[in-house]
């Protein structure tokens, strides 16, 4: 394997950074420096620290978009209507293969996704606007499973299961005794009592 690029270095290093203390904590000039070039390297490849961050999440999130799409297609294709955990399941599978299979490099992508997203710099309009098919049609799914739970629930507890999902894989996998399908269904457990339990008090 041949030594990474200069662009190549400053994405890794500024994922790492980025990841560790969220933009507002990392200047461009120590993401140069972490990956040992030049104070000008980063301008000249990236220009602006939101085209940096927007090549970042171009490096998995095509592939992960895909990878949800296919499985959302497999749901329409049943004769069945999909249940909540079936659209969950859409929802963390292409994260939890990317970190059984992607080492490292894939912690690290979803250790910045979690940042990104804890710290409100990751605009939900980026990835439903650039990957369509991959994320905005789980609303609708969700809502035919659930057809009793008012709009707005839905999308608040979807969002809810985002950021708990997030924050699970960013620490890595850690499968139970019975392996890795065994933290996922615990995870899946998890999402789907909470998605569908009773309102118990006024939506929001």
């Amino acid at each position: 394997m041949g030594r990474p690029s200069a662009r190549d270095k400053l994405l890794d290093c500024a994922e790492r950074l980025f990841a560790e203390h969220g933009l507002n904590g990392v200047s461009l000039r120590a993401i140069n420096a972490e990956a040992g070039l030049s104070p000008a390297a980063l301008h000249y490849h990236f220009g602006t620290q939101k085209a940096l961050v927007e090549s970042l999440l171009e490096r998995q999130m095509p592939a992960l978009m895909e990878r949800r799409r296919a499985l959302l297609d497999a749901l329409d294709d049943r004769t069945e209507p999909a249940t909540t955990r079936d659209v969950l399941d859409a929802l963390i599978r292409p994260q939890v293969e990317l970190l059984a299979e992607g080492g490292e490099p894939g912690l690290g992508y979803m250790r910045l996704i979690h940042r990104l997203r804890a710290d409100g710099d990751l605009d939900p309009r980026f990835p439903i606007e650039r990957w369509p098919g991959g994320i905005d049609r789980l609303v609708p799914l969700l809502r035919e499973a659930n057809p009793s739970l008012p709009l707005s629930v839905i999308q608040l507890r979807l969002s809810l299961a985002i950021d708990v999902m997030l924050r699970t894989l960013a620490h890595g996998l850690a499968p139970a005794d019975g392996g890795l399908e065994a933290h996922v269904s615990a995870l899946l457990d998890f999402l789907t009592g909470g998605f569908e339990a009773p309102i118990t008090g006024e939506p929001l």
